[in-house]
């Protein structure tokens, strides 16, 4: 069957379906928030795959699927099997994008926060929801439970990372040095009285102390997210500046909803979030968000 003339790719791309190089062959983008999916439905996808397009899977740099080389007359069979397993269907366009995230404090070690819990919470409410759709350009978020930031958040129109404020009980210090010689920033030094030091100006609060201490003399004080906006790749690659440091997990949400409002309010058609914070203001956009 040959593609019709009247199809609007440009409306099929939105929808999850991407025109391929070969003509009239299309890829069908799956909706994976964070990465995870169900193993019961990789096995429906694989037989989709076979069934409908050329057996490859290609997974994106956004912890996606995309199931390639299906032609254009067997895409609505191939996405009606897909739905009746319960799978969903992607989208593209300019529109809040499936969430990114790493697996965070419920699985890695390093994790400080529940990244992919917050990457969950997050799609949930904005993906495919008003408040994420009808936007300039697209809109990608992601969490990463530490600063490690594995995700790259600050590569993303909104990105989190976790953090976690060291605080020292002193009384529980045996002054073996071990926080020091951890301590890639050479945030701590060990005093005369053989107890640590720690320099905030240098601390970038990412818990090595703690997780080192031999006697939990470092503990917790508090544990947050500090917050990027307006980063992108492409042509033009910029990082995201800083909007908030040690935000509550609680207030994620309205930080992201925040932001969303200012670029639909600011933003003009195709342009990225960073192109709207760079002609606006950073001031501007972080006098919006909380309020």
């Amino acid at each position: 069957m040959t593609l019709p003339k009247t199809i609007d790719l440009a409306a099929m791309k939105t929808g999850g379906f991407i025109k391929q190089k070969e003509k009239d062959f299309f890829a069908l983008r799956l909706r994976t928030p964070v990465g995870k999916i169900d193993a019961d439905h990789l096995e429906v996808i694989s037989k989709v795959s076979r069934k409908y397009g050329d057996g490859n899977l290609h997974l994106t740099v956004r912890q996606g699927i995309e199931i390639q080389g299906i032609p254009f007359e067997q895409l609505q069979n191939a996405r009606d099997d897909l739905e009746a397993a319960g799978v969903r269907i992607g989208a593209c366009g300019p529109r809040f994008r499936v969430v990114t995230a790493c697996p965070g404090a419920e699985i890695c070690p390093n994790g400080l926060v529940d990244s992919a819990g917050l990457g969950l919470a997050a799609d949930e409410r904005f993906y495919g929801q008003p408040e994420g759709l009808e936007l300039p350009h697209k809109f990608k978020v992601t969490f990463a439970g530490c600063l490690a930031c594995c995700p790259k958040p600050q590569e993303n129109d909104v990105g989190f990372h976790g953090l976690v404020e060291p605080e020292l009980f002193a009384d529980d210090c045996n002054g073996c040095g071990v926080c020091e010689v951890t301590c890639k920033e050479g945030a701590i030094v060990m005093g005369d009285d053989d107890l640590p030091i720690k320099d905030d100006a240098k601390c970038i609060d990412c818990g090595d102390c703690i997780k080192s201490c031999p006697t939990d003399a470092w503990k917790v004080k508090r544990v947050g997210l500090a917050a990027y906006a307006g980063g992108r790749w492409g042509r033009h690659p910029e990082l995201g500046q800083k909007i908030g440091e040690f935000i509550s997990p609680d207030d994620a949400m309205e930080v992201i909803a925040d932001v969303l409002r200012f670029y639909k309010e600011e933003g003009k058609r195709g342009e990225r979030l960073g192109v709207t914070i760079g002609r606006v203001g950073l001031d501007e956009l972080k006098r919006r968000v909380g309020k």
